[in-house]
Order: structure tokens, then sequence, then C-alpha cells
């Protein structure tokens, strides 16, 4: 049975990152197995501030790519994570779909959701104010009067304050949380959901959703694909 989807999750890819050369490798491997949909669930970059003084020639370069997958008619959707501010031009200059969430509907098996999974916490209110505040207009608007010098700068400031922080996605899950959310897609008729943010390769069920946990994507190119039934599986680039 075909694959319906390739899926990549919270790369983190920093400024000369050799993994950059694995996720290039692997956009060239799902463009030749022919997949319809390619969706990468947030933090693709350490820190990805989507505006033209801050952009690195890596997240340029990624864009190129995923703008030929767009342009031969791939579906290329891409779940705004906890690292990506102002992404929403060059996206859409690329052909690529951006959202905070994206439903599939599976043949048979009904709709499967994906996510970053920053939100499911709905307790850490601070978090979830800082997530709207940080993206808004006003801030976007008050970031780009700044010379573009002192914008790279600040950018290159919360890079370097994310680094190091992996420890605490891997170890820390809101269970309470996580119960309540899926009980929520349950009553939309959501089957199954896809997640990344958590950096766990792993499978449970709540509220009778099944939930698809997909690892980081580092150097071995570790990726979820979801076949035409709905079954997915993790494979390995390298």
């Amino acid at each position: 049975m075909p694959d319906l989807v390739w899926c990549a999750a919270d790369p983190h890819f920093e400024r000369g990152d050799p993994a950059l050369g694995v996720f290039h490798r692997w956009l060239e491997a799902f463009d030749a197995a022919g997949a319809p949909n390619l969706v990468l669930l947030g933090d693709l970059f350490q820190v990805w501030v989507g505006l033209p003084a801050v952009q690195t020639e890596e997240q340029r370069e990624v864009l190129g790519a995923l703008a030929g997958l767009s342009s031969r008619g791939r579906k290329v959707v891409y779940l705004r994570g906890n690292r990506d501010y102002f992404i929403e031009e060059p996206l859409a200059e690329a052909g690529v779909f951006l959202a905070d969430q994206w439903d599939l509907e599976i043949p048979g098996g009904g709709v499967m959701r994906f996510e970053h999974g920053d939100l499911i916490n709905s307790s850490d209110q601070q978090y979830l104010r800082w997530r709207e505040v940080s993206r808004s207009a006003t801030v976007r608007a008050l970031f780009q009067l700044l010379p573009p010098d002192r914008q790279r700068a600040i950018a290159g400031r919360v890079e370097r304050g994310l680094s190091g922080t992996n420890a605490y996605y891997k170890s820390y899950r809101p269970a309470l949380e996580l119960e309540r959310w899926a009980r929520r897609l349950a009553a939309e008729g959501v089957a199954s959901a896809v997640l990344g943010h958590f950096h766990v390769d792993q499978e449970e069920s709540a509220a009778g959703v099944s939930i698809r946990f997909v690892p980081q994507f580092r150097e071995d190119g570790a990726h979820l694909r979801v076949i035409g039934n709905g079954a997915s599986y993790l494979e390995h680039l390298s």
C-alpha cells in the first residue's frame, strides 16, 4: 500500500549544521517516492525568525527545496512550533501551507490530526500568553523598526538561549492535559493524532484517540510514514 504522508519533527537545525544535508537527502527521497503529502511538525530550526533581515542561508535553501516540491504538485504542510516566529510570508511564497494543526481524512480510517504539540499543556498559561504576544503584529512591527544588524543580534541571542533545552521536552509530558486534549479531538471526530515537540518515539491511546509521537529528526533522519489505511511506521534515512 502506498504512503500517504511523510512526516518529520523538531530537527532544531543550527547554522552550519551537518544534519541539514540529511534533511535535504530526505526531501529528495520523498520526492522520488511519490507520496502526496509532506508534513513538518515544526521547530525545523533552533530558532526561525522569518523576516528578511534575519533569514539565514540555510533557511533560504530549505525554502527553495520546499518550493520545488510544491511546484511539482506535492502538498507541503508546516505546523508552527514553539521556535518559529513570523514565518508566514516566506512559507507562503514557497507554496507551503502553514497552520497550528492539519487534518487528513484517511480512507476508511477516519480523521488523522497532525500538530506540533506545544499547545496541549493548557495549564501553562504563561507560555501560552508568551506564544501569542511574541508572534503578534505589534511585536513584529516593533522588531522591524530596528536596524537589520540589531534584528540579527536579537535573533542570535534567542537562538543561543534555546540551545540545550531539548532535555525538558524529552522528560516532561502533561498527562492530564493530554487526556483533555484527546477528549476534545474525539468530540470532533478525530480518530488518531501525530505529534512532535516531546522528542519521543512512542504510541499510546487517550480518550479513544490513537496518538503517535514522532522523535526528533537529526543525523539518522528519523521520520514517520503513514500509509493509505492510516497505519504508520518509523523509518531512518541512514
